[in-house]
């Protein structure tokens, strides 16, 4: 007789839940979206709260940026509050506005014969039918109703001269977040509100070019922040200009954004998962492939991702017909040794 053990939801415990919000289908993390649906699929379904995720940009484009302004957006429609903090342009402005898409099967009717193993090969959850997209060359607004139901941190470099000149950006970031995350939105608050927090280019807005405990200062700097989302209904997305396996040992998500040449054009860049979450789980989220596609479709507005690459199949059986498994020239019984 077999014994299995099923974990027992309550059944209003998604009356509960913060709102833009979910549990994971084992139940054991609290998810919110990417806002990318095709992008939470690679990743185990979205972003845990209290972890922390590292973009690696590409200076040659600016995909890292367009993925932490419909992180923002999906915020505002959710209700979540807000923090940023950059040097270079203000993510918040010119949000891009939610849009339901409904992909089309544009697949060809005839049996693949070469690529046969890309035949069944699909961009998003099967499952999931209509999914969210956000219109990146809108010219429209977020509604204003939704903007007024959340707040807006904004930790800016006219702030920081403003207010304590006498210690670092980094100083002031890092001080900021533990006063705003330890104040307002810890996790035994009694009002359940998610805060998205976005740095944009963090080595640019903290440290010198010069500086020669660059990469120390930037890894204590990341190590802390986990440390106060851990106990926070907090996530955040940062982007870095610069790669480190030191900065990935402290980050729960890490992936990099490539600008996609020529030979391509089908992609705008590609996307390289290098490191996946493996929180209150002994066995974590593995994805299909790490290798990703990254395209923009409906007139380069709204941006998906697609595996891009297969595992090989090494079976012994792999990319032969039938009738060539038999490589002898007569039958064995014939063989003479």
């Amino acid at each position: 007789m077999s014994i299995t053990f099923k974990k027992k939801v309550s059944s209003t415990a998604t009356t509960r839940l913060p709102s833009g919000t979910r549990l994971n289908s084992n139940g054991t993390l609290l998810l919110t979206s990417t806002g990318i649906s095709s992008l939470d699929t690679f990743i185990g379904e979205g972003l845990p709260i209290g972890s922390l995720t590292v973009i690696y940009e590409d200076k040659y484009s600016n995909i890292s940026d367009s993925i932490l302004r419909c992180y923002l957006s999906e915020g505002i429609y959710n209700k979540h509050d807000l923090c940023v903090a950059a040097l270079r342009t203000d993510p918040t402005e010119n949000l891009p506005t939610k849009e339901e898409y409904t992909p089309t099967d544009d697949s060809p009717s005839d049996k693949m014969k070469i690529a046969w193993r890309y035949e069944n090969l699909s961009t998003i959850n099967s499952s999931t039918t209509t999914n969210i997209h956000y219109d990146l060359q809108t010219t429209k607004s977020i509604p204003n109703e939704l903007v007024e139901q959340i707040k807006i941190h904004k930790l800016t470099l006219n702030e920081y001269k403003q207010s304590q000149p006498a210690i670092s950006y980094r100083n002031y970031l890092l001080k900021s977040l533990q006063q705003l995350l330890t104040t307002n939105y810890s996790s035994q608050h009694a009002d359940k509100r998610i805060l998205r927090i976005a740095i944009q280019s963090l080595s640019l807005s903290l440290f010198d070019d010069d500086d020669l405990h660059h990469a120390d200062e930037l890894f204590s700097f990341l190590y802390h922040l986990r440390i106060l989302l851990r106990t926070s209904l907090a996530t955040c997305v940062i982007t870095l200009n610069e790669k480190s396996k030191l900065f990935e040992t402290v980050a729960d998500i890490v992936f990099e954004c490539k600008l996609s040449n020529t030979i391509h054009s089908d992609y705008v860049g590609f996307c390289q998962l290098i490191k996946l979450p493996k929180l209150n789980t002994v066995q974590p989220f593995i994805p299909d492939t790490w290798d990703i596609g990254i395209k923009l479709i409906k007139h380069r507005k709204n941006i998906i991702f697609e595996k891009y690459s297969i595992p090989p199949d090494l079976s012994e059986d792999a990319s032969r017909d039938e009738k060539n498994k038999n490589f002898s020239c007569s039958s064995p019984s014939k063989l003479d040794f």
